[in-house]
C-alpha cells in the first residue's frame, strides 16, 4: 500500500509540478514573478510541514490528513485555469496565492506520506528505500507521459491530469492503519533537546544549504530547457532520467545503510550533486542535460534515504511525524529562501550563473557535513 501511495505521489509531480514553472513562464510571467509564487507558496508549505506532522503524532491517525491534503491541492490547482481564462489581472498575484493554497495542502502529502513509512517500518526502516522505489517508478512514468501529452494537447491537461492521480492517492490513503503512534503529552521538552543536538544542527545546517540550491534546479531547470529550444518531450526525458538511474540504488538501498552507514552515504550524494550542478553550468545545447542528470538519480537517492534514516534515528519517541515535519519545514524555509532569489539570479546572470551558484551552495552543505562529521563528539550519530 505504502508503495502505490509513492507512486502516485511522484507520478502527480512528474505530472503537475514538473511543469507548472513552465507553464508560468508561457503564461508570460518572468524569473522574478515566478520566484516571487514560489517564495509565498514555499511560506504556506513550511508552515504547514510542521503542523500537518505535531497534528497527526497527536491524533495517530494520518490516513485521513494525507487525503485531505491530496483532495484539498487538487481542488485548488483547478483555480489555474480561471485566471487566463478570464483575464485577471496582475495575473502574478491570483497564481502566487493559488499556488500557496496547493503549497499548504500539499505539505500534508510530503510530510506525512515518508513519516507514516517509517513509523509502520519501525525497527526496520532502512527499508524505506524499498517502499520507497514506488516513487521512482511513479515519477518516471508520470513525468515521461506528460512530457508526451503536452506536447499533443498543452498545458491545459496537467490540471484534469493531477486530479485523477491525487482522487486515486485520496482512496488509496483511507486504506492505511487507522493508526500508526500517538504522542502521549505535549512533547514539547523532547522536540527542545532534540533540536539542541549538535547532530540535528548539522545535519539541517547541510540540509538547508543543499536545498536552496537544489530547489533552484528545479524551478528553473525546465524552463532553462525550454529556453535552450527543448521540446516538453525532452523536458520530461532530462527530468526523469535520474529516476531511470536511481532504480537499482533505492532497491538496494537498505543494503548501503547497512554497510556504509547514513552519514558517509549523505556525504556521497552531495559530492554527485555537486558535480552534476557545475556540470549543468557548461551545458551548451539542452541534449545534455540528459546525460548530466543521470547523476541525480543516485545523488539524490543516498542523499534523500540517508537523511530520513538520520531523522529518524534522532526523532524522540512518538515524534516521527514532528521531526519529519520539521526537516521538512527546514526544506521549504530553504525553498523560500532560493524562490526569493532564484528569480533574480536567472534574469540577471543566466542559466550559467544560476548553475554556478546551484553547485557552490552544495558545495558548502558538503562542507558544512563534512567538517562537521570529522568534529563530532566521541558518540556516533548512527546510534
Amino acid at each position: 500500500m505504502t508503495s502505490a501511495l509513492f507512486f502516485c505521489q511522484f507520478f502527480a509531480v512528474g505530472v503537475y509540478f514538473t511543469f507548472l514553472n513552465v507553464y508560468l513562464r508561457a503564461m508570460g510571467l518572468s524569473g522574478s514573478e515566478i520566484g516571487l509564487i514560489g517564495t509565498l507558496s514555499g511560506i504556506l508549505s513550511m508552515i504547514g510541514t510542521f503542523g500537518w506532522g505535531y497534528l497527526a503524532d497527536r491524533t495517530g491517525n494520518p490516513r485521513l490528513l494525507i487525503a485531505i491534503g491530496a483532495i484539498g491541492a487538487f481542488l485548488a490547482a483547478q483555480l489555474m485555469q480561471l485566471v487566463p481564462q478570464f483575464g485577471l489581472e496582475p495575473a502574478v498575484w491570483y497564481f502566487a496565492a493559488i499556488s500557496a493554497l496547493v503549497g499548504l495542502l500539499w505539505s500534508a502529502v510530503n510530510t506525512l506520506i515518508d513519516s507514516t513509512a517509517v513509523a509502520m517500518l519501525g525497527d526496520q526502516r532502512q527499508k524505506y528505500g524499498i517502499y520507497r522505489l514506488g516513487g521512482s517508478f511513479g515519477y518516471i512514468i508520470g513525468g515521461t507521459a506528460s512530457g508526451f501529452l503536452y506536447d499533443w494537447g498543452g498545458y491545459g491537461l496537467m490540471f484534469p491530469a493531477f486530479a485523477v492521480v491525487m482522487s486515486v492517492f485520496a482512496a488509496l490513503a483511507l486504506l492505511l492503519p487507522a493508526r500508526v503512534s500517538r504522542l502521549v503529552g505535549s512533547g514539547q521538552q523532547e522536540l527542545g533537546r532534540m533540536i539542541r543536538q549538535r547532530e540535528w544542527l548539522i545535519l539541517m545546517i547541510s540540509l538547508l544549504l543543499f536545498w536552496v540550491g537544489f530547489h533552484m534546479s528545479f524551478v528553473f531547470g525546465g524552463v532553462i530547457l525550454k529556453e535552450m529550444g527543448a521540446s516538453d518531450q525532452l523536458i520530461a526525458i532530462a527530468s526523469v532520467i535520474g529516476s531511470v538511474v536511481e532504480l537499482p540504488f533505492m532497491a538496494f538501498s537498505a543494503r548501503l545503510l547497512k554497510r556504509f552507514g547514513a552519514p558517509r552515504l549523505f556525504i556521497a550524494g552531495l559530492l554527485m550533486q555537486t558535480l552534476r550542478f557545475f556540470l549543468l553550468a557548461q551545458m551548451r545545447v539542452p541534449e545534455w542535460a540528459i546525460v548530466i542528470n543521470m547523476l541525480n538519480g543516485p545523488g539524490y537517492v543516498l542523499l534523500w534515504n540517508s537523511a530520513v534514516d538520520l531523522v529518524a534515528r534522532l526523532a524522540p519517541p512518538g515524534l516521527g511525524a514532528t521531526s519529519q515535519g520539521f526537516m521538512t519545514s527546514a526544506l521549504n524555509l530553504a525553498s523560500i529562501l532560493s524562490a526569493a532569489v532564484s528569480g533574480v539570479i536567472y534574469d540577471q546572470l543566466g542559466y550559467v550563473g544560476l548553475y554556478y551558484i546551484v553547485g557552490a551552495l552544495s558545495l558548502g552543505a558538503l562542507i558544512v557535513f563534512g567538517v562537521g562529521l570529522i568534529r563530532r563528539d566521541p558518540q556516533p550519530i548512527e546510534a
